[in-house]
C-alpha cells in the first residue's frame, strides 16, 4: 500500500508505502510520485516513510531511480527516509541513492524526519 502527497506550502513531497510492495504497486507509486513533483517548486524536499515495508520487488528501485530521476531535473533539494525496521529496504534504496549521486538523510520515525526538514533537527 502507498500514498503520495505534495505539500505544496511546504514544498515537499511525502511518500509513504507500507506492506508488499510487488511490481505493479511499485509502478503506481512511481507514476503518483512524478505526478505529485509537478505541483511543487524547484527546491522542494522528499520525504520516504517506508518503516512498514515488509517485501519490496525489484520494480522499487526502478521506480525510485524514475522518481529520484524527475526530482533532479525539477531541482530537489534535500531527502529524508524513514526507515524504522526495514533495514534491507533501506540498504537498497541507499545504494540506489549513491548510484545517482546524493546522500539521503536517514530517520526513523515520521515526526524525526519532518523536525529535519522544517530545521528544527539540525
Amino acid at each position: 500500500m502507498f500514498e503520495v502527497e505534495a505539500l505544496v506550502g511546504k514544498n515537499r513531497l511525502v511518500v509513504r508505502i507500507w506492506g508488499d510492495i510487488d511490481a505493479e504497486e511499485a509502478r503506481r507509486v512511481g507514476d503518483a510520485a512524478v505526478s505529485a513533483i509537478d505541483r511543487l517548486r524547484p527546491d522542494f524536499d522528499l520525504l520516504s516513510d517506508m518503516k512498514g515495508v515488509t517485501t519490496l520487488h525489484a520494480e522499487g528501485l526502478v521506480q525510485l531511480r524514475r522518481i529520484m530521476e524527475v526530482s533532479r531535473a525539477r531541482g530537489f533539494r534535500r531527502v529524508v527516509r524513514v526507515v524504522g525496521r526495514s533495514v534491507d529496504t533501506a540498504l537498497r534504496f541507499e545504494r540506489t541513492s549513491r548510484e545517482l549521486g546524493y546522500d539521503a538523510h536517514l530517520a526513523f520515525s515520521l515526526e524525526e524526519a519532518e523536525r529535519l526538514l522544517d530545521g528544527n533537527g539540525r
